[in-house]
């Protein structure tokens, strides 16, 4: 599968788990690596590059499809509170360059890996061109670093994704990025309307993977999930990896449900068992 847009057409795929609670449990000095805010982990891609791509890379090797971008607080809006609204774009281009580089660094036995870029609604206070101004910038930042695609991650019936659609749009027609625009959405009764819909170029239908056993993930597949969230812990990610490959036909991951099988590509990749970070060999 050679883009973002047809393996998640195609497949369920797994994602990385929190890099956030990862990146919590370092050794970080507050001081000299957030500029004192303790909350702004994303500050972290411009202080301690190494870090942030050690963890992805940790996640890759638990059997991750898809590494998400550390950039959840990294739109201008957020950004600003702490003073650092002018950084937003070269924060959300290292945010993606260093999820690239752990991918291009880890070898993928066959399979491609995928990096997606992720802009969160965090309920700003702010007029719709104040926020597809910011959406812009952050979207701009995380194509120019390399993004597969990008997720605009927010409840439905809001009112808010037109604005936050078009500036995505407006980051991609400027830098001409072929990378999708998904709208995610979570597990919630509303759906978003058509006319959000149109201006997307995918959805995704996430829930987030707090269990590995079988009659949850065929309850998911179900609900037409096509992304599943990797957990809290490296350990999660291995276990999810297992039982999607497990209840899948051909040992890798479930086909979405409307997809006939003919049309995918066949390639099967070895397990992730067999390249997994060193300190979760006592987790194989």
């Amino acid at each position: 599968m050679r883009t973002l847009i047809e393996a998640i057409d195609q497949r369920v795929l797994l994602t990385d788990g929190s890099l956030s609670r990862r990146l919590r449990g370092a050794q970080l000095n507050v001081a000299r690596d957030l500029n004192g805010v303790e909350d702004c982990l994303e500050l972290l891609n411009l202080t301690r590059a190494q870090l942030v791509r050690e963890g992805h890379r940790a996640y890759l090797r638990a059997g991750a499809d898809v590494i998400r971008t550390n950039s959840l607080q990294a739109s201008p809006l957020t950004l600003a509170r702490w003073g650092l609204g002018d950084q937003a774009f070269y924060i959300n281009y290292a945010a993606a360059e260093l999820a690239c580089e752990a991918v291009d660094s880890v070898p993928g036995r066959g399979r491609r890996r995928f990096v997606l870029g992720v802009v969160r609604d965090q309920g700003w206070d702010a007029a719709p061109k104040d926020l597809e101004d910011a959406v812009a910038v952050q979207v701009e930042g995380l194509l120019a670093g390399g993004v597969d695609g990008v997720a605009i991650d927010m409840v439905p019936g809001t009112g808010r994704s037109p604005a936050f659609l078009r500036g995505a749009r407006r980051a991609k027609e400027k830098l001409r990025a072929l990378a999708p625009v998904f709208l995610q959405r979570g597990h919630q009764g509303v759906e978003f309307s058509e006319r959000s819909l149109e201006l997307a170029d995918g959805l995704i239908r996430y829930r987030h993977g707090g269990s590995a056993k079988r009659d949850w993930l065929r309850a998911a597949l179900a609900e037409e999930v096509n992304l599943v969230g990797g957990g809290d812990s490296l350990d999660a990610t291995v276990r999810l990896d297992r039982a999607l490959r497990a209840i899948s036909d051909d040992g890798w991951r479930p086909f979405t449900g409307w997809r006939r099988p003919e049309v995918v590509d066949q390639v099967t990749p070895p397990s992730s068992s067999l390249h997994l970070d060193p300190e979760m060999a006592d987790v194989a």
